[in-house]
């Protein structure tokens, strides 16, 4: 019985995750189609294709400048830092297992057993720590590139709170996009 409790559980929270995530999904693709369409972007449809739709969110927000340097393409950035962090993380991994092997392979002698673990340890702690600031990049990228875009539509303290309530909650960032999609822009960027 409680077996079934627990299952019953579990599938109505991935019922409810599920859900919210469609819902998210389609609120996010509405608005920004839509904020394409009225910043006069074409390929509004890309709001709905999982990787392309963070390409469109660079390209509404136009070159992101900071101290002096421009960024010219963040939604390129944007996809292609995922795919950077999986490549490096990836090839850490191999150099670990390929370490383990060797180690393996080497079991006898116990002094070069030392060594090769260290490096195992140091190496997948180079792959954690990769792994986060890849996170952390990607996530202040998108709160940067989520700043400009929003900044068309709202000012001041109203701002700030879309960008840090779209960093922390789940279907925040969509439910603004699709709020602010035919909204008027107060100021050309």
């Amino acid at each position: 019985m409680v077996n079934m409790l627990f299952i019953l559980f579990y599938m109505m929270c991935l019922c409810v995750y599920a859900v919210v995530r469609a819902a998210e999904y389609i609120l996010y693709g509405v608005g920004m189609c839509g904020m394409a369409r009225e910043a006069g972007i074409s390929g509004g449809w890309m709001a709905f294709v999982p990787v392309a739709r963070r390409y469109l969110q660079g390209r509404l927000s136009g070159p992101l400048t900071l101290k002096g340097k421009t960024l010219k393409e963040p939604g390129l950035w944007l996809v292609l830092l995922p795919f950077a962090v999986g490549i490096g993380s990836g090839f850490l991994a191999g150099l670990v297992m390929a370490l383990i092997v060797a180690g393996s392979l080497i079991k006898t002698n116990a002094i070069i057993m030392i060594p090769v673990t260290g490096v195992v340890l140091l190496t997948g702690l180079a792959i954690l720590l990769l792994v986060a600031a890849g996170a952390v990049v990607k996530n202040g990228l998108r709160a940067l590139i989520d700043y400009q875009i929003l900044s068309r539509y709202c000012q001041g303290n109203v701002l700030i709170l879309h960008i840090v309530f779209s960093t922390i909650l789940p279907l925040y960032e969509a439910a603004v996009f699709f709020y602010y999609r035919h909204h008027e822009i107060l100021k050309e960027v």
